[in-house]
């Protein structure tokens, strides 16, 4: 049986309340997989039953954990999760932790493996690892000059090769900005456009990078379990690069606001987001996604200009939402 002809997998997940692992779980479940989803939480465990997922609970650092049983039958593995960095300013000090830590959850994970039954690991990793491309358009094999969080994803993405020559069937996905109605794309930049509060930026340049849609992205790494190449890598991104600002300047334009971006010098964006934070949006990184699209994979949003709308638009839809029901609960 080849991969293409495989169809309802039994998938393991990590990450899967994290914003990417709950676009990928939707589409998976929509293409009728079979997910056993790993969380750390009791109170996620119920809200991914209520998709219909397997909940597991439990933590890859636990060497006895019941999450090696489930793993052990699993035909295609997803790793998502990563250390919490959140809770506090995003320091070089707490970026380093994180380092250590993903190596150790990596070495965790891959050992409890079946290479036997397990036909594909997508392991998501992040383009901020290939750093300043400058003015060119990079593919996946470019020289990687690891910016911003780059450093510090570094050590694990750079074990992987080890891991591959004896046996585990990895392949490296490697998204750009993602972006979708959630994360740091609603806190960052739909929040304060719709409270009238400025979108903060790095003056100089136009600085370019690649993003992508959530959706796409989850349907990407979906994709992969079925069609991609033990060993290699794949860029997740939009077809053309765009300045960072060019997103929320069409977030502004489906809000129908007034853009109030805010440039600041490094030094000062620095001291409000943090070193990491402030060199991620110091460079450029200009991604083609020639061999993700060679493996038969289309985008359903393959530029900002017809992605982010529909993430503005769903993100009202949801406060929409959330606010009736908020108000019903009131009411009760």
């Amino acid at each position: 049986m080849t991969l293409a002809s495989l169809s309802g997998q039994r998938i393991f997940l990590t990450g899967a309340t994290g914003f990417i692992g709950a676009y990928f779980l939707r589409a998976a479940m929509a293409a009728s997989h079979e997910i056993d989803a790993l969380t750390r939480s009791k109170s996620n465990a119920a809200s991914l039953e209520a998709v219909g997922a397997t909940a597991i609970v439990g933590d890859l650092t636990d060497s006895k954990g019941t999450w090696r049983e489930a793993l052990r039958k699993a035909d295609a593995v997803i790793h998502l999760a990563q250390p919490q960095t959140f809770g506090g300013r995003l320091t070089k000090s707490r970026a380093k932790q994180y380092s250590v830590r993903r190596v150790a959850m990596d070495r965790a994970l891959f050992e409890a493996i079946d290479p036997a039954r397990t036909r594909r690991i997508v392991y998501v990793a992040g383009t901020s690892y290939y750093g300043d491309c400058g003015s060119v358009i990079c593919d996946e094999g470019a020289t990687p000059h690891p910016r911003g969080w780059g450093p510090y994803l570094a050590p694990a993405i750079e074990s992987l090769p080890g891991y591959v020559a004896r046996g585990l069937p990895i392949v490296a996905a490697f998204p750009g900005w993602v972006y979708g109605p959630g994360s740091w794309f609603a806190q960052y930049v739909l929040e304060p456009l719709s409270n009238g509060k400025p979108v903060y930026g790095l003056r100089g340049r136009a600085r370019y990078t690649s993003p992508v849609h959530v959706e796409d992205c989850g349907r990407a790494i979906l994709h992969l379990t079925q069609h991609s190449e033990i060993g290699s890598r794949y860029f997740i991104v939009d077809d053309e690069p765009v300045p960072g600002e060019q997103l929320a300047k069409i977030a502004a334009n489906t809000l129908g606001v007034t853009g109030h971006g805010r440039k600041l010098p490094f030094v000062l964006l620095k001291l409000l987001v943090g070193q990491v934070v402030a060199d991620s949006l110091a460079y450029e990184n200009r991604l083609s996604n020639s061999r993700l699209k060679s493996t038969g994979f289309a985008f359903d949003f393959p530029s900002c200009e017809q992605g982010v709308p529909h993430a503005v638009r769903t993100w009202l839809q949801e406060k929409s939402i959330n606010k009736a029901e908020q108000q019903k609960c009131n009411a009760e």
